[in-house]
C-alpha cells in the first residue's frame, strides 16, 4: 500500500476574529466612541472640551470638527442611538465599499454636519456623530438602489427609523417623531415579510432622499449628512465591487 499524505487543514477562526477582520473600522470606530463615551460620563467636562462650540471660529479650535463625532451631549439615549446605528449601517458599507471609502463618507458627513451649523448657527455648542451615522446610511441607500438588494432587516429598520425620527423631529417635536417612528418601523417590517422587496428599496430611497432635503432645508445638520453620504456614493467612482 502506498504512503497516505494527509494535507494538514488550518483550524477555523473564531467567530469573534472573522468579525473583527471583517469590520474593523466599523468596530474601531464604536469602540473609540465608548471610551469617550464612558471618560464624558465620569467626567463631564469631556463633552465641554470635544464638542462643537463658538471657539471653532473664535479660537481657532478647528480639531473639535473631529471631537464632535466622538461625544454624545445628549446622553445615554443619543449613545445608544448613534452606536446602534454605527455598527448596523457601518458593517454593511464598509462590507460594500471597503475601508477607505467608508472612513471617506463618515469622516466627510460628520464634518459637513459640523461646517453646516457653523454657518447656520455658529453661537450652537452639539455633537455630530449622527452626522456621521447619517451619511453611512445615504451611503446604504444608495448600494441598495444599485444592486437591487435590501441590507439585512435590521438595518434596513435602523434607516428606516433614522429619516422619519429625526426628520419629523426636527419640524414638529418628540410626540410626533415617536408616532412617525414607530409607524415606519412597523411599515417596513411589515413590507419586508409580505416580501415587497423591489417597492421596499425604492421606498427606502424616496424616504431618504426626502428627510435629507428636508432636514437640510430646515436647517438640521443629519439632512447635510445624509445628503454627503447620498452623493459621495453616488459618483461613478464610487462604486462598490461587484
Amino acid at each position: 500500500m502506498g504512503a497516505v499524505t494527509v494535507t494538514p487543514v488550518d483550524p477555523p477562526r473564531p467567530a469573534l476574529a472573522r468579525v473583527l477582520r471583517a469590520y474593523p473600522l466599523t468596530l474601531g470606530v464604536a469602540l473609540l466612541g465608548t471610551l469617550v463615551f464612558a471618560a464624558q460620563v465620569a467626567q463631564p467636562a469631556v463633552v465641554g472640551a470635544l464638542q462643537r462650540s463658538p471657539d471653532i471660529v473664535h479660537g481657532g479650535q478647528w480639531w473639535r470638527l473631529i471631537g464632535a463625532l466622538l461625544v454624545q451631549p445628549s446622553g445615554w439615549g443619543q449613545f445608544a442611538y448613534n452606536t446602534l446605528g454605527l455598527l448596523l449601517v457601518g458593517a454593511a458599507v464598509e462590507r460594500a465599499y471597503g475601508r477607505l471609502r467608508w472612513l471617506l463618507v463618515f469622516l466627510a458627513s460628520g464634518l459637513a454636519g459640523g461646517v453646516f451649523m457653523l454657518v447656520l448657527r455658529p453661537a450652537d455648542s452639539g455633537g455630530g456623530s449622527s452626522d456621521a451615522v447619517a451619511g453611512l446610511i445615504g451611503a446604504l441607500v444608495v448600494l441598495a438602489w444599485r444592486t437591487r438588494r435590501l441590507p439585512p432587516l435590521p438595518t434596513l429598520l435602523y434607516a428606516a427609523h433614522f429619516a422619519v425620527y429625526l426628520s419629523v423631529l426636527a419640524a414638529w417635536g418628540v410626540l410626533a417623531a415617536t408616532v412617525a417612528g414607530t409607524l415606519a418601523l412597523a411599515a417596513a417590517a411589515a413590507a419586508h415579510r409580505a416580501g415587497l422587496r423591489r417597492p421596499l428599496t425604492a421606498g427606502l430611497a424616496a424616504l431618504v432622499l426626502t428627510a435629507a432635503v428636508a432636514m437640510a432645508v430646515i436647517g438640521d445638520a443629519h439632512g447635510a449628512g445624509l445628503l454627503t453620504g447620498l452623493a459621495l456614493t453616488a459618483l461613478p467612482l464610487v462604486r462598490p465591487p461587484a
